[in-house]
Formats: C-alpha cells, sequence, structure tokens
C-alpha cells in the first residue's frame, strides 16, 4: 500500500506537474486554496479544469478544496509588515496542510516550489515558511525552471494555455530573505492558527466533476 501525501495545488503551471510525479510514489490528496474573492470566479473556473486534467493522470480520489479568504484577510487587515504578506501566507498554508495530512493521514506535503522562481522561493524564505512544521515538505520540482517545467507539463498532457492570474495581495515589494524567526513571530502575532483550525472544518471535497462549477463556487465560496 501507498503512503499517502498532501499536494498543494493551484493553478498554475508547477504544481500540477509536482503533483503527477508525487503520484508515481504516493497516493496523493490534491489540496486546493480557494483564494476568492483575491481571484476572480474564472480563475477558480480555469483551476478546477486543471484539477480534472489532473485527475485523469494522478488517479486520485478527491480534491480537496479550502475556503482560504478568511485567512488571507485576516492577514491582510492585521498585518503591519506589507512585505511579509506572501509569507506569512505561505507559511499558513502549510499549517492548514498539516490539519488535512492529520486528517486523511498523509505522511507529507508536496509543492510545485521551484528555487528562485518566486519572491517566496528564495532558498531563506523557503526555510523560513516551513519551519516548524510536523511533516516534511516534499519539493520535487526545486532545481528546475520554468521552460523545463512546462516541457514536463506538456509531456503529461496537463498544460493548459490559460492559467489562474495572480493573487491580488501579492505585495509591491515582497520580502525575499527572510529569517524563520521573524516568519514565526509575524504568524503568532496575528494569531491564525484557530482561525486556520476553524475554517479547515468548512473544507470541501470533490470525487466527481459533474456538479455545475457556477453551483458549487455559489455553494462553498
Amino acid at each position: 500500500m501507498k503512503e499517502r501525501v498532501v499536494c498543494l495545488v493551484s493553478g498554475g503551471i508547477d504544481s500540477p506537474v509536482a503533483c503527477v510525479i508525487a503520484a508515481k510514489k504516493f497516493d496523493v490528496v490534491p489540496l486546493h486554496f480557494c483564494t476568492y474573492p483575491y481571484t476572480s470566479e474564472e480563475m477558480f473556473g480555469l483551476t478546477m479544469n486543471a484539477l480534472k486534467k489532473l485527475k485523469k493522470v494522478a488517479k486520485f480520489e478527491k480534491i480537496v478544496l479550502y475556503p482560504w479568504a478568511g485567512v488571507l484577510n485576516a492577514i491582510t487587515k492585521k498585518l503591519n509588515r506589507r512585505e511579509y504578506t506572501c509569507l506569512i501566507c505561505r507559511k499558513s498554508m502549510f499549517k492548514a496542510a498539516e490539519l488535512v495530512c492529520k486528517r486523511e493521514g498523509a505522511e507529507g506535503i508536496v509543492t510545485g516550489e521551484s528555487l528562485g522562481q518566486k519572491a517566496s522561493q528564495t532558498l531563506s524564505n523557503l526555510v523560513a515558511t516551513s519551519h516548524g512544521l510536523k511533516v516534511p515538505i516534499l519539493r520535487p520540482l526545486l532545481g528546475f525552471d520554468k521552460l523545463e517545467i512546462e516541457k514536463i507539463s506538456k509531456e503529461f498532457g496537463i498544460w493548459q494555455e490559460r492559467h489562474a492570474g495572480v493573487c491580488s495581495a501579492l505585495p509591491k515589494h515582497p520580502r525575499t530573505k527572510a529569517t524563520a524567526g521573524e516568519v514565526d513571530e509575524l504568524f503568532n502575532q496575528l494569531k491564525l492558527n484557530e482561525l486556520i483550525q476553524k475554517n479547515s472544518k468548512k473544507t470541501v471535497e470533490v470525487r466527481t466533476f459533474r456538479e455545475d462549477l457556477r453551483s458549487l463556487f455559489a455553494k462553498h465560496f
């Protein structure tokens, strides 16, 4: 029997590729954080289409959708260091993924992070955001560049010409070299653990794609 991992999957290019790679060795449970209204309903549709294609290749049983707007709203309203927004959000996602791991009996978290591709993905920021977690973070694309990842995506048959756009909470000048202490201190100041645990009870499981996307979106987000 394969060990299970939770794969953080966005509507972008990288994380679906990481999920397919992980599915070769693990039983995967994709986890998507729905950030509406920080992204649009159209972007949610693009993400669900990407997950539909991914299901055919990675052969998972279900997707877990986590309503993330409440957590992100708390971060953007309370955080007085705007440059840390993405790092605190990422740290919070890992904390939420830990809860999903516990519920699903998963042994680790898989991400599509690629070293240096984004401000949050510098080596120091990867260390800072994953510090203190109780499960390992697996990053199968860590040493790949964007062109290599796009090529693999096409080879897997999960490539899409259009992808979900950037979150509107992205700060103008994101912090590129944070320490674990800085991120942990800000995370604790915002007291996000309780909100993350509360919202984890609102997650939605999608096993088929028969339900109309608009009704799914309206019902839960």
